[in-house]
């Protein structure tokens, strides 16, 4: 007994350290990923991945959503991104913009095609400057991509649109399109299931700063065209600024970035800003495109300059509310402003007599047609000295119209009948009190 105590520990230890090692060596690590839905304030914001990079840049950035936030414009040392969604600046605002750019600023900006209804080919040179007032002077127009070629940007899942269309006894579409004998449909299914799904064609970069290669990918079905590449072909060029291209990007289709030279400045022109969204930031060469052309700036990104501020932009959509808001305070700061003067003294509200509230009481059931309520408790008294007089109702009632002096139908019609009348119902609780107290 005295040796098991002693091997006692080493036995436990032993089994300890073996349950560990059969543990570890039967059992394997598994990593799993759950996927958390972002913020709100992230989903509204499609450059909050690309702020939030620039901020581990110390690179400062801003969100712009209205003229007044632009305008006046900062310092030079302050990258502007414009969305294709900025809206039309005025001439004004433009000559101001292109100024600024002059002196030193950096300027981004996503061309604006032309829409629908237009023509690219027969379009006026008005109709281009209304589109775009910025980019048409200097040199830039936006062209539609035409061939079988052309990337698309589907508007809808396909994969969805073709499990809608199978039929509604599948029960599970997915399964019965995969387990399906038409080899054609099934063949189909796993196409939609397994294959990525369709991408542009990346762009190369051409600068002369950067000898290494550089791709970006923009998911636009447009191409950028400056019109100095046009003095070749003889044709008078509509750019009023002095521009000159000194990078661009392109494939087989066009170019889709385009660096413009002007003054101390540079303006760079893409047919859209997807690359730099949450959802592109990390692809190809779209972080370091990012950074080349914004340094070490300040970043604005601006949505739109056309949006009024909100005091305006509600004055113009809701007066009405506007007004009755201001009326309200008005009221209310009457209500709260100290009264200047003598004060009034308090009328008084303390004298209450008894008799004025059964009166006032008395009044409100006669009006609501509660005169047997007001008898009640009368009648009550009346009945139980009624019943004093004999165990015979009718006797009894007899006995007492001989004691009151009056007839036996009357003390009958107090007891029982509902007066119509005030001169009735005083006539009813006289003849009932002076029962209530005979003797």
């Amino acid at each position: 007994m005295a040796k098991l105590r002693k091997w006692l520990p080493g036995l436990i230890a032993l089994l300890v350290l073996g349950l560990t090692v059969a543990y570890y060596a039967l059992t394997e690590p598994v990593t799993t990923v759950h996927r958390v839905a972002p913020d709100s304030s992230v989903q509204r914001d499609p450059f909050h991945a690309a702020q939030a990079w620039l901020g581990q840049r110390e690179q400062s950035t801003r969100r712009i959503l209205s003229a007044a936030a632009l305008f006046p414009l900062p310092d030079t040392d302050t990258t502007l991104i414009f969305d294709k969604q900025r809206g039309l600046m005025t001439d004004d605002q433009v000559h101001s913009l292109i100024n600024w750019v002059m002196a030193g600023g950096d300027l981004i900006v996503a061309a604006r095609p032309l829409p629908q209804s237009r023509d690219e080919d027969t379009a006026t040179d008005t109709q281009w400057r209304d589109n775009d007032p910025l980019l048409y002077p200097l040199g830039i127009t936006v062209w539609e991509i035409t061939g079988d070629d052309e990337f698309q940007e589907l508007k809808e899942d396909p994969l969805i649109a073709f499990l809608a269309m199978m039929p509604a006894f599948a029960g599970d579409p997915l399964q019965y399109c995969m387990t399906s004998d038409n080899d054609e449909l099934r063949t189909s299914c796993e196409s939609l299931l397994c294959d990525a799904p369709e991408q542009p064609e990346p762009l190369a970069l051409h600068t002369d700063e950067d000898a290494f290669p550089r791709h970006i990918q923009l998911f636009s079905d447009h191409v950028l065209w400056h019109d100095s590449w046009n003095e070749e072909d003889d044709i008078a060029p509509h750019r009023e600024w002095d521009t000159e291209v000194i990078a661009y990007a392109d494939n087989e289709f066009g170019s889709q970035l385009i660096q413009l030279s002007l003054g101390d400045g540079q303006i760079t022109v893409l047919t859209d800003l997807s690359l730099w969204d949450n959802d592109h930031l990390l692809y190809f060469d779209h972080a370091w495109l990012l950074a080349w052309l914004t340094g070490q700036d300040a970043v604005w990104f601006i949505r739109s300059v056309a949006m009024p501020p909100l005091l305006q932009w509600l004055w113009q959509r809701a007066p009405q509310l506007i007004l009755a808001l201001l009326v309200l305070l008005a009221l209310w700061l009457w209500l709260r402003i100290p009264r200047q003067g003598p004060m009034q003294p308090p009328q008084d509200d303390e004298h209450r007599d008894y008799l004025q509230h059964l009166h006032a009481s008395g009044y409100f059931q006669w009006r609501t047609e509660q005169q047997d309520t007001l008898l009640a408790a009368l009648r009550q008294q009346a009945s139980a000295r009624l019943r004093g007089y004999h165990n015979n109702d009718e006797k009894a009632l007899t006995l007492a119209a001989r004691d009151l002096n009056c007839p036996s139908g009357e003390l009958h019609s107090a007891l029982n009948d509902t007066p119509q009348s005030r001169d009735q119902l005083i006539a009813q609780v006289r003849l009932l009190q002076a029962l209530r107290s005979n003797t």
